[in-house]
């Protein structure tokens, strides 16, 4: 189920799929609320699903706020600034914070 991929996904890095998984939870959010358990995930993921929410309500986000971005907006401000591109959302956010101070 989505749950399962979303904890696999968070478990092993995989920033794309771990967006996708995200991006299905709040397209189908009633749906989802009604069939699956929350029980079992960490708190950094459920923020991710609220970045998502807020995300998607808010169409007139700074593009500039890092902590709003999508995985692929990430990669490519990292790849612009040459750093690494791979790794968590969490860790990408933090790559850009610390090449900006």
């Amino acid at each position: 189920n989505a749950i399962d991929n979303l904890l696999y996904a968070d478990s092993k890095n995989l920033a794309v799929l771990k967006e996708a998984v995200v991006d299905f939870l709040v397209d189908n959010g009633k749906e989802v609320s009604s069939k699956a358990s929350f029980n079992d995930l960490p708190g950094h993921v459920v923020k991710d699903v609220l970045v998502a929410t807020a995300r998607k309500e808010d169409k007139k986000r700074d593009a500039d706020d890092i902590d709003m971005m999508r995985v692929s907006e990430l990669r490519r401000k990292l790849h612009q600034k040459g750093l690494d591109v791979d790794g968590s959302r969490e860790a990408m956010i933090d790559a850009l914070k610390s090449s900006s101070s």
